[in-house]
C-alpha cells in the first residue's frame, strides 16, 4: 500500500514539474507538457530530480500519457471462437475448438469456449504429456487466462455442463 501512495505522490510531484492538471490527463495537452519537459532535461536527469528511477517514471509518463478509455486488457491474446457455434445446442461431441482457462481447481479446469458456458476439463485429462516441460512442475498445470485447445467429450443440455478434453496448451 505504502508503495501506491509513494507512486501517487510523485505523479503529483511529475505533474507539478511539467506544470500539467489532473484534467489533462490522457489528452494531447498532457503529451505536450511531458515532451517540452523531457526536452529541456531528458527522462534520466528529470527522474534524478524527482528522486525515482527512469523505469519508474516512464510507467508514469505512460500512464499519463493513455487516452482515458485506453485499456491494457485489449491487447491480451483472445481465444478465437467458431463463430458456428454460439451456444450449447450448437456443440458437438468431438467438436475441436480453443478456449482461454478461467478457473482452475482441484478437480479440474474451466475454459471459456465461448458458448456463455464454461466447459471442464477434469484433471485426469490434463496429462503431462500435453503440457510443456515448465507447467509440468507446477501442481495445476494450467491457469486462468492460458489459451488451450480442447476437445469436446460430451454435451448435458438439461444440467448445463461442458466435459472437454485437453489436446494442447497453445
Amino acid at each position: 500500500m505504502s508503495s501506491i501512495i509513494c507512486d501517487v505522490n510523485l505523479t503529483r510531484r511529475f505533474l507539478s514539474f511539467i506544470g500539467g492538471t489532473m484534467c489533462e490527463i490522457g489528452k494531447p495537452e498532457m503529451q505536450q507538457k511531458i515532451n517540452v519537459s523531457l526536452g529541456k532535461e531528458g527522462i534520466e536527469e528529470t527522474a534524478e530530480r524527482l528522486q525515482t528511477t527512469v523505469h519508474t517514471l516512464q510507467v508514469i509518463i505512460d500512464g499519463l500519457s493513455q487516452p482515458k478509455t485506453f485499456d491494457i486488457r485489449t491487447d491480451f491474446d483472445k481465444p478465437d471462437f467458431k463463430r458456428s457455434i454460439v451456444c450449447l445446442e450448437d456443440l458437438q461431441v468431438g467438436t475441436v475448438l480453443t478456449g482461454k482457462v478461467e478457473n482452475a481447481t482441484l478437480f479440474g479446469v474451466f475454459v471459456d469456449i465461448g458458448v456463455g458456458k464454461a466447459g471442464l476439463i477434469p484433471i485426469r485429462f490434463i496429462t503431462e504429456a500435453k503440457l510443456s516441460k515448465t507447467k509440468r512442475r507446477r501442481s495445476l498445470g494450467l491457469g486462468p487466462g492460458e489459451k488451450v485447445e480442447v476437445k469436446v467429450l460430451n454435451v448435458d443440455i438439461p444440467r448445463s455442463r461442458i466435459s472437454l478434453d485437453l489436446l494442447r496448451v497453445l
